[in-house]
């Protein structure tokens, strides 16, 4: 079996870049949080994803993840979830960590030649745990401030920072060079499905506990994103002034999250999506949480709770 590989423009880069572009030159709310001053642009843009998220993504997730046969599901993550570890090796090496660098490029070769493609995860199996990097974390790790909090169009939560790390694992995801076209799309649509399918156990949840969702889901994903945790585990030549103390001028966007730490205890749902690897998105892009309304209005296990 092979998959023919052909390299593909960025305009989904493109778009992601002027999208940032103009909420950038949209006025500052001087009432917004500080990490957030698009926040009524931003607002706008969270809508907008929310009913695209309810009309169209949500109800294809339900129908896969009640009508396909687990097994199918489970070597759909593998299959893509080997991919991005190819893309997540080479950024553990360009963050210095060479133990993490080594035991996922372990892991792609192990799946790929024993799991067939990916498809069976032999590498868990045999204790090689996965080690995820994007270029957005390892821009953070190199120092770059990670600038105004924003919302992009079907791509949901990120940063300017976030922004620009997106162009790049979206140009050197190995899936976007697929051919023939017709296999690609259909594979990055069965990949977005997927994903989202993972996250509807989590709705109700938030649904339940967040009274305001925006808020909620952004100071989540402004916490998983510093980089002051990444930095952590690196060597002490490597642990810097990472941009949050203010002194390259990015304290407005910078510093500690003004809201309080998410305590495992207290909020077990505040901190799964904090904890979270991935996140759903209606297309590829930074990592992004999406939650909804039931247009139905009905409270049913595998459906969020109506807040219209």
């Amino acid at each position: 079996m092979t998959i023919p590989f052909k390299k593909t423009g960025v305009s989904g880069c493109y778009l992601a870049l002027l999208t940032a572009a103009v909420l950038t030159a949209c006025a500052i709310d001087p009432a917004a949080n500080p990490q957030d001053p698009y926040e009524s642009t931003n607002r706008s843009i969270y809508e907008f994803n929310e009913q695209v998220d309810a009309k169209l993504v949500w109800p294809v997730a339900v129908s896969y993840q009640k009508n396909v046969p687990e097994p199918v599901q489970t070597g759909m993550g593998n299959f893509f979830g080997n991919l991005k570890d190819i893309w997540s090796t080479l950024n553990n090496a360009l963050q210095a960590r060479p133990m993490d660098t080594v035991e996922t490029g372990l892991r792609v070769a192990v799946n790929t030649v024993f799991g067939i493609y990916g498809i069976f995860d032999v590498a868990t199996w045999a204790g090689l745990q996965r080690h995820t990097a994007d270029f957005g974390e390892t821009l953070g790790v190199w120092g770059v401030p990670s600038g105004p909090y924003l919302v992009l169009p079907l791509l949901g939560p990120s940063t300017a920072r976030d922004t620009v790390g997106w162009t790049f694992d979206n140009y050197y995801n190995l899936w976007n060079g697929v051919d023939p076209i017709g296999l690609r799309y259909s594979g990055t649509a069965v990949r977005v499905v997927h994903t989202r399918a993972g996250y509807l156990d989590m709705d109700t949840s938030l649904n339940e506990v967040a009274l305001d969702k925006y808020s909620f889901l952004r100071d989540a994903y402004l916490q998983r994103r510093n980089p002051k945790g990444w930095r952590r585990n690196l060597p002490a030549d490597m642990q810097g002034n990472d941009g949050s103390d203010g002194s390259d001028g990015s304290e407005r966007f910078d510093g500690e999250s003004s809201s309080e730490s998410v305590n495992p205890k207290a909020d077990p749902v505040a901190a799964t999506v904090a904890s979270a690897d991935e996140v759903p998105v209606v297309i590829e892009g930074p990592p992004v949480t999406y939650e909804r309304s039931d247009p139905q209005g009905n409270n049913q296990a595998d459906k969020p709770e109506n807040d219209q």
